[in-house]
């Protein structure tokens, strides 16, 4: 299962007034994994880009607004890190999702039959 990782440090910079938080997971995703996080998290109204490197881990690159503040970024923080289960969860039981593309592939399913 996907997750930040622990040991590695986070980075922290600011575009256009916007703090930029990288957030380090402890593997590779595929393209599709990425598609599907940031779906989710457009959907949860937290912008958030995954970056991926060949051979490094992924990174969550989520913009908090300049005017967020105190409990509000912590409550995007835990968004992000718990849209990573979510994410994670199609891959493993895709017909118990809710996601958008774990029901268009249920739907396919019962086409097929």
């Amino acid at each position: 299962m996907t997750d930040i990782d622990p040991h590695s440090d986070i980075a922290l910079s600011y575009h256009d007034g916007d703090l930029n938080v990288a957030v380090p997971l402890d593997r590779q995703v595929t393209e599709m994994w990425s598609q599907r996080y940031e779906a989710l998290a457009k959907a949860q109204g937290v912008q958030v880009i995954v970056r991926r490197k060949r051979d490094d881990p992924a990174r969550l690159h989520l913009t908090v607004p300049n005017k967020t503040t105190g409990n509000d970024v912590v409550a995007m923080l835990d968004l992000v890190r718990a849209l990573i289960a979510e994410a994670d969860a199609v891959d493993q039981s895709p017909g118990s999702s809710e996601s958008p593309e774990a029901v268009a592939l249920e739907w396919w399913k019962r086409q097929r039959r």
